[in-house]
């Protein structure tokens, strides 16, 4: 399977997603995915060291700046 397709099943779902450069991740709703693997998430948190910091609701992540897409357990 193509990670694109992969990515754009978990349309809908809660996912862990990490970006290069940074020491925080963003948990949140998967709301759409493009071709280019740019995400918006809804109800997004950024999350450090395991524990919540900030909500930031809806957020627009570049492809090019995730490393890692994870679905979370619901």
């Amino acid at each position: 399977m193509f990670p694109n397709k992969r990515v754009q099943s978990l349309v809908g779902r809660m996912v862990h997603v990490e970006m290069k450069g940074e020491r925080s991740v963003l948990e949140g709703v998967l709301t759409s995915v493009d071709d280019y693997l740019n995400l918006h998430l809804s109800g997004a948190n950024e999350m450090e060291n395991g524990e919540r910091r900030r909500l930031l609701g809806s957020v627009v992540v570049r492809g090019n700046n995730v490393v890692l897409i994870h679905p979370m357990n619901e």
